[in-house]
């Protein structure tokens, strides 16, 4: 680094937990909890660089979680990207030489790239910020990530559906959960070798949708009615308030059932009055509009999906393969 930079990089770990939480309150305008820095970051999950100016406060955060990616069938460790932020007063320094650019640059340096614990990282960076990482060569986008929003279901297609389907709600202390959750995630990782997906495991499902300190989510099986048979698990997020639409933010199902899991999610939001949204990548949207019963929700965009360019070798491939992301698959959703 510069010797004359006003600027010094610095690794922030659990010791620096309230400064970075000052800062993020400063910069989002709501606090964030102890108990949430700690499931995003504590344990190893994650690790963060920062930048202090000469007097020693933090202008900028930089952080990052582990998570494992499927890329043409293969597991590749990578870096989901989160929390960056610069102080208000601070973003003035938006160049290539400011403490955002300090904190990036030194984050990616460190942890991403050939020799280094990730091959790549990825995210889902604010338009400003997705702007100066491409102009400063360090993120190229990927997919646009769109949210539809569907309308509440017709009666005739609630009653064809309850004929066909039921639910159930994921018992996270049972012992089948582990192993039920598993197997449907095997059998989509196989039959979605064409993307690049994030592990859906269950190790994985369960510190997303069971653990989170602050969200409380509904989780549950699809399940044939007539046979019983587990086809599929999904994930909502409730509304707010009365009248909101409910989010659907994952699912786990092999891919000819992924019509039946929405129009599930369709129903559980439809029991509460609500209508059903999800944040999906563009190619996994383009599946779901494909379906006769999917293909009227409205459809805006919601932000870009980023990947690191330090991996060079493989950015062809990053940047042109389709990728399937959903809401689960951010860290605010």
């Amino acid at each position: 680094m510069n010797p004359c930079s006003p600027w010094q990089l610095v690794q922030l770990d659990a010791a620096h937990s309230s400064e970075i939480r000052a800062l993020f309150e400063q910069v989002f305008g709501h606090p964030m909890s102890e108990a949430l820095w700690h499931w995003k970051y504590a344990d190893h999950r994650g690790l963060a660089t920062g930048t202090r100016d000469r007097s020693g406060r933090l202008l900028a955060h930089y952080g990052g979680t582990a998570r494992t990616l499927w890329v043409q069938g293969q597991p590749v460790a990578a870096v989901q990207l989160g929390d960056v932020m610069v102080a208000p007063d601070a973003r003035g320094f938006l160049s290539r030489n400011g403490p955002f650019a300090v904190a990036t640059q030194g984050f990616l340096q460190q942890h991403v790239g050939p020799d280094r614990p990730f091959a790549l990282g990825f995210g889902f960076p604010g338009t400003r910020h997705v702007r100066l990482g491409e102009k400063l060569g360090l993120y190229a986008a990927t997919n646009e990530v769109q949210e539809l929003l569907w309308p509440l279901p017709t009666r005739p297609a609630k009653l064809k559906w309850h004929l066909r389907w039921q639910l159930a709600r994921i018992d996270w202390a049972s012992a089948h959960t582990t192993q039920r959750l598993d197997q449907l995630w095997q059998t989509m990782q196989s039959q979605t070798t064409h993307f690049v997906i994030g592990q859906r495991n269950a190790l994985w499902w369960q510190h997303r949708f069971a653990n989170h300190p602050e969200s409380r989510y509904c989780c549950f099986w699809l399940r044939q009615r007539f046979s019983g048979r587990i086809v599929g698990a999904l994930a909502l997020k409730p509304s707010a308030e009365a009248g909101q639409a409910w989010e659907l933010l994952d699912w786990i199902a092999p891919l000819p059932q992924t019509a039946a899991v929405v129009q599930a999610a369709r129903t559980i939001a439809a029991q509460a009055g609500s209508t059903l949204q999800g944040w999906l990548s563009s190619p996994v949207a383009d599946l779901l509009r494909q379906q006769p019963t999917l293909d009227h929700a409205s459809t805006q965009h919601a932000c870009t999906a980023c990947v690191t360019t330090r991996q060079r070798a493989h950015l062809p491939l990053l940047t042109q393969c389709p990728w399937w992301l959903t809401g689960g698959d951010t860290d605010f959703r």
